[in-house]
């Protein structure tokens, strides 16, 4: 795993958001520094700014304090995130609390919807109170600016990102313990500046201007392009060793008490058919004994448990960024008394392992192209049922289309992202999502891969994004 980490017993834990949110965790589960609802850094960076800011922005100023460009990204990037309102679901209650501490004038100043509609003003980063975001970015903050040395004073820093640093420092007692940081303060000519928005806003206008549309020529051509692909490439019909549900363990089973219940049991069992063709390939070509199977994206371990049940002989690691979904994994797992699962509270990204198969069932959006890409680093066969396909992004290491084939079909990123956003349509979106699936297929065989399935999931009612992508080299 990507340092940072720790271990607990079978729990491996990474990165920096992550590891201080579990130790906190241990110490005591409502710990205050996690603040409301335990909710601090536990979003992932793709999706939360702050937690970015903890994995990727600030370190990546720190590991190179000689540039000054790459620090003065990341404080106007800390600077437009202290900019924005403070949002969180127990409002009310930081709003009074604003109240108490003068942020906010009294209620009866103003009307009940004006007085709703006030923005809160941060203080710290998740509200009124400190929490463990707040040391981390500060801790970060704070080396950052002291290793860039003299070339500091030169930097601009927002008011509002100022009020915050000079609030910081009275919580951590910094100015009366670094006098070389008091020295660097006062260096600074542009504390608390106003940032000219105007010229930000209209780059971002002419930014947006420049995303190219379908137009509806465009769209036919298209058409005639997926029902091409759609005709070309045939679904592959494996059949299924049977599972005996009745016989067993109900810690193996969805625990919910509905249809979907029986819909979640067909997926686990065309998602093993998958898994066991890989499994022999493998044996077959005299691969270690000891297989790794990693369940990416695992939630509460429902895909990866099954399969350590069924592969005793295989290694099973469940990886997870939600502690509370592998939290209830671990009990399921020692119910059953299982000894060849590990879990990994991590980032996708953040998982060094080797392994010999990849697994994911309904990754979200890019989080299946992910998923490959994993599986193409460490040369492992591939099992994934994708799901959301109107999610795609284009990232680090995956620009869509990603294969040869179908950068000939479809050239453009935007027409292949009308592909993925017909996909996610109920109705007759079969061929679209068919075309997505095959690009990552080719994706697949331009890079070695030599056996390619596309499978269903069976029935193909038991969820409207079915299919079943089995690959190997």
């Amino acid at each position: 795993l990507q340092t940072p980490g720790c271990r607990t017993e079978n729990v491996f834990v990474s990165g920096v958001a992550n590891t201080t949110r579990h130790l906190l965790l241990l110490v005591d589960p409502k710990h205050p520094l996690l603040g409301h609802n335990a909710g601090c850094l536990s979003g992932i960076k793709e999706v939360s700014p702050w937690t970015k800011v903890v994995e990727v922005t600030l370190p990546q100023s720190l590991s190179r304090t000689t540039s000054l460009s790459e620090v003065e990204s990341a404080v106007t990037f800390l600077d437009e995130l202290f900019e924005k309102p403070f949002i969180g679901h127990n409002q009310r209650k930081v709003r009074h609390e604003a109240i108490k501490l003068g942020v906010l004038p009294p209620n009866g100043i103003l009307s009940h919807d004006e007085w709703a509609a006030l923005p809160v003003l941060r203080r710290y980063i998740h509200g009124l109170h400190p929490g463990a975001t707040d040391i981390l970015i500060f801790g970060m903050l704070h080396a950052t600016l002291l290793a860039l040395g003299h070339c500091v004073r030169d930097l601009q820093v927002g008011k509002l990102l100022h009020k915050w640093i000079r609030r910081m420092e009275e919580v951590t007692q910094t100015a009366q313990n670094s006098p070389r940081w008091e020295e660097m303060v006062r260096s600074v000519k542009s504390w608390g500046s106003e940032k000219n928005t105007e010229v930000e806003m209209e780059e971002d206008k002419i930014a947006d201007d420049k995303v190219e549309k379908v137009d509806k020529v465009d769209m036919i051509e298209l058409e005639k392009s997926v029902r091409q692909l759609y005709d070309c490439v045939k679904y592959t019909d494996s059949p299924l060793s049977p599972v005996e549900w009745d016989s067993l363990s109900t810690l193996l089973k969805p625990q919910r008490h509905n249809a979907n219940n029986t819909k979640k049991m067909d997926q686990l069992h065309s998602m093993l058919g998958g898994v066991q063709t890989c499994v022999a390939q493998l044996r077959a070509a005299r691969t270690p004994s000891r297989i790794r199977i990693v369940d990416f994206c695992s939630g509460a371990g429902h895909l990866g448990i099954f399969i350590a049940h069924h592969f005793p002989d295989c290694e099973v690691v469940l990886v997870e960024t939600k502690w509370g979904s592998l939290r209830y994994a671990k009990e399921r797992i020692a119910g059953l008394g299982l000894n060849n699962v590990t879990l990994c509270l991590s980032h996708m990204g953040q998982f060094r392992g080797s392994f010999e198969v990849g697994i994911s069932l309904h990754a979200c959006g890019s989080a299946t192209d992910a998923v490959i890409q994993q599986c193409i680093t460490h040369n492992a066969a591939l099992v994934s049922s994708p799901c959301c396909y109107g999610k795609i992004v284009n990232f680090s290491v995956v620009e869509y289309p990603q294969s040869k084939l179908i950068r000939g079909e479809v050239p453009k990123f935007p027409q292949f992202m009308e592909i993925a956003r017909l996909a996610d349509h109920e109705s007759e979106n079969e061929e679209y999502m068919k075309c997505v699936d095959i690009d990552r297929l080719e994706a697949l065989r331009d890079k070695g891969y030599r056996f390619l399935e596309i499978r269903k999931l069976k029935p193909p009612t038991c969820s409207p994004k079915n299919n079943l992508l089995v690959a190997y080299r």
